[in-house]
């Protein structure tokens, strides 16, 4: 069996800012393929922690589910940003907190977008000012526990489950 993939062409189904759907069409031996891929701009979140050992998250509504979930703190990545800028600036934008940041893992957000995650640690957070008001989000800072950031783990609440699940395992390691 070969494995090579010939890609055919593409046509533009839909664009805005901030997304362009695309019909893509390739051959794999004798037959052919399509697949509607989302060309969306990079992401950058994080786990955060505070200085006394709290989870800090973002409840948020989300229209795609319709209804409040819980999200790590981040979000687009503007032209001319970096993921650390953006993370910081999202971090204090979204939450009031500063910390200190390390880079755990670059993935893609979905096997149909060209968009990656980049995921960040950020540890020692400590509030410096309230969270800014944004009039396109509906979003309050939350602080958990240990024990609740595990519960909430397993709720079907949470956005970004990839980034919680390296918070837990950085957490899980740190308890030793």
């Amino acid at each position: 069996m070969s494995f090579e993939v010939k890609r055919l062409g593409e046509s533009e189904i839909y664009s805005n800012p901030y997304l362009k759907v695309v019909e893509q069409r390739y051959r794999h031996g004798d037959k052919d393929y399509c697949y509607y891929v989302k060309h969306e701009p990079d992401f950058a979140i994080c786990g955060a922690i505070t200085e006394d050992g709290e989870i800090l998250m973002v409840r948020q509504f989300r229209p795609g589910p319709d209804r409040y979930v819980y999200d790590m703190p981040g979000g687009m990545i503007d032209e001319g940003d970096s993921p650390l800028e953006t993370v910081r600036k999202e971090l204090m934008e979204e939450t009031g907190y500063a910390g200190d940041f390390m880079e755990l893992t670059t993935t893609y957000v979905t096997a149909y977008s060209t968009a990656k995650k980049h995921i960040y640690l950020a540890t020692n957070c400590r509030k410096v000012q309230p969270p800014e008001e944004d009039p396109n989000m509906v979003a309050e800072p939350v602080l958990l526990s240990g024990a609740d950031f595990a519960k909430l783990l397993a709720s079907g609440e949470l956005v970004d489950l990839d980034c919680a699940l390296l918070l837990g395992e950085y957490l899980r390691a740190q308890a030793g």
